[in-house]
């Protein structure tokens, strides 16, 4: 059974409308304000986010820039400092200088100091860089002139009946031997003695019947593992049987099978003769970079042909 239910109608007043409709624009002006600071607050927010990652990256640039900037310059004022010590080396090969400090050369922003001496002339071992397996070095046992360009026959040489120590065979894998080629002259005649020196703890196929090296290691002053002892005038294959009147000249060390460092290390008591010059250029601007060059310049040599010659005195 439906009931029918009669609410009472609550009449307003104009005064009442009015006062309510004032209250509820109010409560909405309120809450669009509300939303109004809410998004102002996140722009803020945004705002603040983008510069702090703005300035990290322009700041991240700048820092790059700078750097790239000093690292250029850097390599400019060594590159000049390089140039400056090579215009050192120039100018001391071309005024042919011999021994003593010998100068300076300036130029703009830079400037280089060069001096001269001599390198052998005394019973120190005689170091060679690493040689190629068809390359030669060689050991002057004789004097050069006053120009360094003929031989001083006249003068003195290393003996005949005095030793030195060929080592080879630098590092702990490397098996090279060696090929000697000793030149001198006996009377009025040149001549030229050779011999081969291998390891004895190395079998070459095909065999090669060379002299034995010793293998003990640490020749030379500790840096070569094999070596071979030569007193010229003793016969093989501890030398070459030549006169103890010859007079020696030079002598021509050449690697086989391997790349090698060589040393010549004459006996107690035996010095060598000068075996060139050394010299060193020190480069430096203005802004303080140095660079050193230190080059060595031996007597002429003669071409590596002739180690391969095949030659009749007659």
């Amino acid at each position: 059974m439906i009931r029918n239910i009669n609410y009472p109608i609550i009449k307003l007043s104009n005064y009442q409308i009015n006062k309510f409709k004032k209250l509820l624009g109010y409560w909405v002006i309120g809450l669009l304000d509300n939303s109004r600071q809410r998004r102002a607050g996140q722009v803020v927010l945004i705002l603040v986010l983008v510069t702090i990652v703005g300035l990290t990256i322009g700041l991240s640039l700048v820092s790059r820039t700078v750097t790239d900037i000093r690292i250029s310059s850097q390599i400019e004022q060594s590159n000049r400092a390089f140039s400056a010590a090579e215009a050192g080396v120039e100018s001391a090969l071309k005024g042919a200088v011999v021994g003593g400090p010998t100068g300076t050369v300036s130029f703009s922003g830079a400037s280089a100091n060069y001096q001269v001496s001599q390198f052998g002339g005394n019973d120190s071992t005689l170091s060679f860089p690493l040689t190629e397996t068809a390359n030669t070095q060689t050991v002057w046992l004789i004097d050069h002139d006053a120009n360094g360009n003929n031989l001083n026959e006249a003068g003195s040489s290393y003996s005949p009946s005095a030793s030195f120590d060929l080592c080879f065979g630098a590092g702990t894998t490397s098996n090279p031997a060696v090929v000697v080629s000793l030149y001198y002259k006996d009377g009025s005649s040149y001549k030229v003695a050779k011999a081969a020196y291998d390891p004895t703890s190395i079998v070459r196929t095909p065999v090669n019947n060379f002299y034995q090296a010793d293998t003990v290691g640490g020749y030379c002053g500790g840096n070569f593992r094999y070596k071979k002892t030569i007193t010229p005038t003793s016969p093989a294959p501890d030398g070459f049987g030549i006169a103890g009147t010859a007079k020696l000249l030079f002598l021509r060390i050449q690697p086989v099978y391997e790349h090698t460092a060589l040393a010549f290390k004459p006996a107690a008591g035996n010095s060598l003769p000068i075996q060139g010059k050394v010299i060193t250029s020190v480069g430096q601007t203005t802004t303080g970079t140095v660079r050193r060059i230190q080059v060595y310049q031996g007597y002429p040599v003669l071409p590596t042909l002739l180690d391969f010659g095949i030659f009749s005195e007659n």
